[in-house]
């Protein structure tokens, strides 16, 4: 399958996809500094389980993506190209929540057409493939414990997109994301403003209806965006990590 004939696009950060193939990639595993591919992500994209344990860690924000899309972000930067939650060599720090659109890294799934039907196929970005076990498939290209690992969580992955979609649907129905701006100084720079940037808004969600609130409340859609809203003081963890890294 020619991924350019499919129309892959490679997700931020990610290199050129190729569909995962027990035959070409047999005996192959992860290569130990996977996570580095995200050193220049400023915003991580974050999926609805997520939002509890991130926010303990991260701002997490609202991007439209397009007129009727839209997504979940954890900050981890303040510009454009600066990951401020990696070490000098492009690690993930240890203490600061790694989102698993970084541990899922260097795999993702892709809709493709064939043979008149749309089906799902996981792609892999090669950079992140290695020589070392464990392997993905052993010799004879047959699934090993570790494939079978990555597999489940690649899936889980997919449904938690498909949760998350649905949340921003939801918030966008009830007209509740407002634009917002931060002004922040890193270190060594002058001050900056990030914008593009939305939030939920608290006065729009304190009018809710009862019976709304207690639809958000037994969906868990509620403790989201109070994790959400939470999340918003941590931009200082941010300006934290940029003078770490200064020093």
């Amino acid at each position: 399958m020619d991924p350019q004939a499919t129309g892959i696009a490679p997700p931020p950060g990610y290199g050129g996809l190729v569909p995962l193939d027990r035959q070409r990639h047999r005996e192959r595993g992860i290569d130990a500094q996977v996570a580095r591919f995200a050193s220049g992500l400023h915003a991580v994209y974050l999926s609805l389980p997520e939002f509890v344990a991130a926010s303990r860690h991260l701002p997490i924000v609202f991007s439209q993506v397009d007129a009727s899309h839209w997504q979940p972000l954890a900050l981890t930067g303040l510009e454009p190209g600066r990951n401020l939650c990696v070490d000098g060599a492009g690690d993930w720090l240890a203490g600061v929540y790694c989102p698993a659109y970084v541990r899922r890294y260097p795999f993702c799934t892709a809709r493709v057409r064939e043979d008149g039907a749309d089906r799902s196929v996981v792609c892999v970005d090669e950079r992140g493939l290695g020589p070392s076990a464990p392997f993905l498939f052993d010799g004879r290209g047959e699934d090993t414990p570790r494939w079978r690992e990555l597999r489940r969580f690649i899936e889980e992955f997919d449904q938690a997109v498909r949760q998350t979609d649905a949340f921003c649907a939801r918030l966008v129905e009830l007209a509740l994301l407002e634009p917002f701006e931060a002004d922040v100084l890193p270190v060594g720079a002058g001050r900056k403003r990030v914008t593009g940037m939305w939030r939920v808004a608290e006065g729009k969600l304190r009018d809710l209806p009862g019976a709304t609130l207690s639809q958000l409340m037994r969906t868990g859609y509620l403790s989201r965006i109070h994790a959400h809203l939470m999340s918003l003081d941590l931009f200082h963890r941010l300006l934290e990590l940029d003078v770490a890294r200064a020093t």
